[in-house]
């Protein structure tokens, strides 16, 4: 790239503002020293910058200041050179922020290979980090860690030095040496400790003189005890010097061993400095790093010039081999026509650096092997160049140079000389650009070249758009459509004549005049389309902010009536504490009656049997209705597996077990086993249908009412679907009718469920005293969902 062309483009600015982003001097040189190169390695450049873009949005950015350029110093120490202690610090503070830097690297996602494979750049030297911090010190000195030698002499330099202090002063109020003294005080002179002594006695102290007052009346005096005792504080300083120069030599020498890895490093902290200045240079600009093309294309998308200060007012260009060559940017002056050349320009140079650009990210920069720029005003008086020699020279170096991969800028193009031939020769030239190859950006007031723009294949029109109500450029960048120069729009507001103005609109082609008519009325439109846009956008922001203060409002109501509700609900859930609290007092005190009534029941209960069973033995031993007649069973006949027949019970039982103390007999009827008196069983007696209908019209079978409430009692009751108060109220009444029934053991069916109604069911029959004794059903009785109970006998 031409540096002439850096330099009228002030690429050297961006550089200084990239340099001004880097924390170490190797970032900055790198920055200054950046020219444009290929797009494939320009593109190499913007990789690690668009991987630190990513990451800065979500991690805070790390600070490389202290780490400095050392590789020279490491060289030099790798040949042998011992090193000075700063040296050795700044090798130290560079080692360190490597350290920081890897660390920082290390919480940096896996999805970043750019930035892993720079981590791994950066060498890990523990010993040699460990061995420079006990060596030197932040002001580069030698600290006294760096070997137990110098830590030995320096102690004793410090003792020595206290004892030459306390020895001076000492001399310092002794009487015969106080009384030549100009003042008792300790003065210190090159190091050593001196006397003030009167001039007149310097020859009574002796010793050596080392400094005299601006009179001459006061000499400095070392005195003989003290010199001596300064000589032997010598040797103990050269002790000192040569176990120093031995430690610099020692850590110089393992400086050199890592110097390899330590340049390694420097590179690397070079490579991730340069990356983020980029990075953070982009950010600050909210811009990006343009993509770069193969084609030969230039297309800006919301791109600004960044040296512009203020609110700059972006634009779009699009540039290509294969369609729009040329454009012709034309409009008044101040409009802003040279800042949208050199935009283009510059933005060019800065993405081939590897720069990032202020502008949006489909931004697309093709395969531009070089800029060629005629902008400004470059007459030479040294060079006997006018303006438009200089201009015209310029423009024939550019026609030799322009062809495809090449952009053109020209600011003004014939411009300078007379308008009718620099019209001419600006179209000539305009033609030549265009057939050329070459991308070109040209500014212009020739309306011959906004006819031709329009007319010739591969051209466009843009202008600058100027505020035809307000008289004041808005330094937008219009493609399509040619500008007006409003030379007497200008004219006539500074106050020019209306004669004159109608004058020289009389001069003006006929042709070109209803040209910038037509540009005018297209201003206009545009700006009447632009102001309704504007308008609309207004409204619709206005909705937005409506709409958002609506929804704002009706968060704010739900979430009162969320805050209501939840309120309503803890002073519920407050009442219903307090009702469960003055509930569970009121059902311990029901418990405690409770037991005290139930304990009188079980009495009434018994009395009831006794009563009952009196009126069976009334009634005598005559067979139960649908039960055969059969004789009665004795002790001998109650053998395990006898099948019989039981009072209260259509259906025949087996016989469990033998007759116990009581006179008792386990029985199971169907899947019911329980234990029943020996009397109240029977043989099982086969008898014929005649017998049947005999028994059947004589009504034998007839029982009194109680026991034929007794035998419709079930053997077994079903609470599933109750709740747990619905539950125990049915199975109390179920076992008042199973123990009236004489059930000994009963069936209780609630189900597996939650677990709450089986709960419910084991603390009713834990505390009635009806039951003997309750467990869960086995396996073939139901298991955990049917809890069999023992009745008290």
């Amino acid at each position: 790239m031409d540096p002439k062309t850096l330099e009228l483009l002030e690429f050297h600015k961006i550089r200084e503002m990239l340099a001004r982003e880097a924390d170490t001097e190797f970032g900055r040189r790198r920055a200054l020293e950046a020219v444009p190169v290929s797009t494939t390695l320009a593109r190499e450049e913007q990789k690690l910058g668009r991987e630190l873009v990513e990451v800065l949005s979500r991690h805070a950015s790390p600070s490389l200041a202290g780490a400095s350029d050392v590789r020279a110093k490491v060289a030099a120490a790798a040949q042998g050179v011992v090193l000075h202690p700063t040296d050795l610090r700044r090798i130290l503070d560079t080692v360190l922020v490597m350290e920081s830097l890897s660390r920082w690297l290390e919480g940096v996602s896996d999805d970043y290979p750019g930035l892993s494979r720079l981590r791994a750049k950066i060498p890990a030297v523990p010993e040699l980090r460990s061995r420079l911090y006990e060596t030197v010190d932040v002001d580069g000195s030698i600290k006294d860690s760096a070997s137990p030698a110098l830590q030995k002499i320096r102690r004793a330099l410090g003792d020595f030095r206290e004892r030459m202090r306390k020895r001076a002063e000492e001399l310092a109020r002794r009487r015969d040496i106080s009384q030549y003294l100009q003042e008792p005080i300790v003065y210190m002179r090159d190091g050593r400790y001196v006397l003030p002594v009167r001039q007149e006695h310097a020859a009574k102290i002796g010793g050596l003189v080392h400094d005299q007052s601006a009179s001459g009346q006061t000499l400095f005096v070392e005195p003989p005890e003290l010199l001596e005792m300064a000589n032997q504080m010598k040797r103990l300083e050269l002790e000192e010097r040569d176990e120093i120069e031995r430690i610099l030599a020692e850590v110089s020498t393992m400086v050199g061993s890592a110097a390899e890895a330590l340049h390694e490093g420097s590179r690397a902290l070079s490579d991730f400095d340069f990356a983020l200045a980029k990075a953070r240079l982009a950010i600050r600009w909210r811009g990006c790093f343009p993509e770069l093309s193969r084609e030969r294309v230039l297309r800006l998308r919301e791109a600004y010039h960044p040296l512009l200060t203020g609110t700059p007012v972006p634009m779009d260009i699009s540039l290509s081999e294969d369609d729009i060559r040329t454009v012709v940017i034309t409009g008044p002056n101040m409009g802003g026509k040279t800042v949208a050349l050199k935009t283009c320009g510059l933005l060019t140079i800065m993405a081939l650096s590897g720069f990032p650009c202020p502008c949006r990210e489909d931004t697309v920069i093709g395969e531009i092997t070089g800029v060629l720029a005629d902008i400004g005003d470059e007459q030479s008086i040294e060079e006997n160049l006018s303006t438009f020699s200089a201009h015209i020279t310029n423009i024939i170096k550019i026609l030799e140079e322009a062809g495809p991969g090449k952009l053109v800028l020209i600011d003004e193009l014939g411009a300078g000389t007379d308008p009718q031939e620099g019209a001419a020769l600006a179209l000539a030239i305009l033609k030549r650009l265009n057939a050329s190859g070459a991308l070109s950006v040209i500014t212009s007031h020739f309306s011959e070249l906004k006819i031709a723009a329009q007319e010739t294949p591969g051209m466009r029109n843009a202008s600058v758009e100027w505020d035809a109500v307000n008289m004041v450029p808005t330094y937008r960048l219009v493609i399509g459509r040619p500008g007006r120069s409003n030379a007497f729009l200008v004219a006539r507001r500074l106050g020019m004549p209306e004669d004159i103005l109608e004058e020289a609109r009389a001069n003006i082609n006929e042709r070109l005049l209803h040209l910038d008519d037509i540009i005018q009325d297209m201003e206009k439109s545009a700006q009447i389309s632009r102001e309704a846009a504007r308008q609309a956008e207004i409204e619709r922001e206005k909705a937005a902010r409506l709409r958002a203060e609506w929804e704002e409002k009706v968060s704010s109501l739900d979430a009162s009536r969320k805050e209501i509700l939840n309120q309503a609900r803890r002073e519920a859930a407050a009442m219903i504490n307090r009702a469960r609290l003055e509930l569970e007092e009121a059902i311990k005190e029901f418990r405690e009656r409770e037991k005290r009534a139930k304990s009188d029941y079980a009495d009434a209960v018994k009395r009831a049997r006794e009563r009952l069973n009196k009126a069976r033995d009334e009634f005598g031993p005559e067979e139960e209705e649908g039960m055969p007649e059969g004789s009665p069973l004795t002790r001998a006949d109650a053998v395990p597996g006898t099948e019989v027949a039981v009072r209260g019970f259509k259906e025949p039982g087996i016989v469990l077990g033998a007759v116990d103390e009581g006179g008792t007999v386990p029985v199971r009827v169907g899947a019911l086993t329980m234990r029943v008196r020996l009397d109240e069983l029977r043989h099982i007696r086969r008898e014929g249908k005649s017998d049947a209908r005999r028994k059947a019209g004589t009504g034998e079978s007839r029982a009194p009412m109680s026991l034929e409430k007794a035998r419709e009692v079930s053997y077994e009751i079903d609470l599933r679907g109750m709740t747990g108060e619905e539950a125990v109220a049915a199975l109390d009444k179920y076992l008042d009718d199973a123990l009236l029934a004489g059930l000994s053991q009963v069936r209780i069916i609630h189900g597996k469920g939650t677990g709450a109604l089986r709960k419910a069911v084991s603390d009713f029959l834990r505390m009635d005293p009806r039951v003997a004794e309750w467990r869960l059903g086995e396996t073939g009785e139901g298991g955990s969902g049917v809890t069999v109970a023992k009745i008290k006998t």
